[in-house]
């Protein structure tokens, strides 16, 4: 039971530091380079 209670605690700080991180690297950034090549209409075929 306490190395259930262990594991489901570390994970809940896993996945709460990943989503922090996560937030934070898309606050960092506000202007993400457009990549997509699929909403740009070809320039010659």
């Amino acid at each position: 039971m306490l190395f259930m209670l262990i594991t489901l605690g570390f994970v809940v700080v896993v996945m709460g530091c990943m989503i922090l991180i996560n937030r934070w690297m898309v606050s960092q950034r506000p202007n993400p380079p457009d990549h997509s090549e699929d909403s740009d209409p070809p320039s010659s075929i």
